[in-house]
Order: structure tokens, then sequence, then C-alpha cells
């Protein structure tokens, strides 16, 4: 597991930025807090979701969790046929985008119909984040100042 992996305080952030740089730059990346709107363009929702101590059945290592995170790619159009064709090429730049990032897990995607009308996919990920533990009273230098030796 990757001890580069990104702080927990700026977890969602870092994910935005990685995924924005490698996906298509006409596709919409938005809060799914934000809700659904209409679209030219393929849209991906992201929501982060509960914090985990364990990823694919493993420990995460000393100083990190996992936080999970929700993303949703919608296809534009509301027309089923189309939908899913758009939905499925979508996905691909996704999971390429996902597989270059070292302390991203996943293992599968969902397809879906929104209420709305738009063919969905939904893959829940994991992201490894680390954390330091804060102490209030580091232990105190018990090594006296070497002096120089004088000439």
């Amino acid at each position: 597991m990757d001890s580069d992996a990104p702080a927990l305080g700026t977890l969602a952030a870092d994910l935005v930025a990685a995924l924005t740089a490698a996906l298509p730059t006409e596709w919409r990346i938005q809060p799914a807090e934000e809700g659904m709107t209409e679209s030219l363009a393929t849209v991906l929702l992201y929501e982060q979701g509960d914090i985990v101590t364990s990823i694919n059945g493993g420990p995460v290592p000393p100083g990190h969790v996992g936080v999970e995170f929700t993303l949703t790619i919608a296809a534009p159009e509301l027309e089923p046929v189309k939908g899913i064709v758009t939905a499925t090429d979508a996905v691909i730049p996704l999971l390429v985008a996902l597989d270059g990032l070292d302390s991203v897990y996943w293992d599968s995607a969902t397809k879906g119909i929104f209420a709305t009308g738009e063919t969905i996919y939904r893959l829940e990920v994991v992201s490894l984040s680390r954390f330091t533990n804060r102490t209030t009273n580091p232990e105190p230098d018990t090594m006296p100042d070497t002096m120089p030796e004088e000439a």
C-alpha cells in the first residue's frame, strides 16, 4: 500500500484533482450533493462516505485509513439505448484513471438508471489516506547538547 497516500484532510480535493487531470475535459465533475441537472456532457458525481480500516478484506497499514467514495458516471442521453452506449464508453476512461492512482481501490461498476432517465455506472471506491497522531506532550530531549571543541 502506498505510503505517499494523501492526507485525510485533503483527500476529496486530491481525488477530484487527479480525476480532473486524467478524464476528458468535456466531462462535468461535481459533488453528488449538488444533484443531477440536465447536461450535454457526461457527468461524474462524487460523494465522500465512511472511513474504514480495511481494503479488499485486509487491514490498512498503521497510520492509514480508507475513505469510501461513490463515483457515479451519468450519460447525458435520456434514451436508454443511446445512454447505455455512452455510459459504457465513458466508464472505460474512469477505470483507467482509477487504476493509475496507487492509493485508490475498486472492484466493480454497477449499471443503473437515475429516476430522471440518465443511464449510469456507480462505483464504490476506497481511497487510502494517511494521518498522523499528534501528541500534545512530546518526549523531552534527554541528550545533552555537545559542546564544540576548543581550538
